[in-house]
């Protein structure tokens, strides 16, 4: 989950703790980055798209730019209504506020079910 609100972070955090994931925060997406280039590959990414010095769309081309890391679902969450109804290497767009529910649910589609 790469998210630079905190208060938000800890939200999605319990929300998905309490479904039974196994969650990895980074703040910003140069902590995702560095992350993923670490080889710490997860089985499906929760981005914000305004973020601190990397934002979401760069961790996005950053995905897309990897033959390995392209495969890895992602779900975008922004506050900002995106001009264009689909973003480039994402899966589900979800607008803030969050609905939990609706993230548990996509997480779950998207990962066939599995809790990891």
């Amino acid at each position: 989950m790469v998210e630079d609100d905190r208060d938000a972070l800890a939200a999605e955090f319990f929300v998905l703790t309490q479904a039974g994931y196994s969650v990895l925060t980074a703040e910003n997406g140069a902590q995702a980055v560095d992350l993923l280039s670490r080889g710490i590959h997860p089985r499906l990414i929760v981005l914000d798209l305004i973020l601190p010095k990397v934002d979401g769309w760069a961790v996005l081309k950053h995905l897309q730019a990897d033959k390995e890391l392209r495969e890895i679902p992602v779900i975008v969450i922004t506050a900002v209504k995106p001009d264009q109804p689909q973003i480039k290497g994402a899966d589900v767009i979800l607008e803030k506020p969050l609905d939990s529910a609706r993230l548990v649910t996509e997480i779950a589609r998207l990962t066939g079910g599995a809790i990891a």
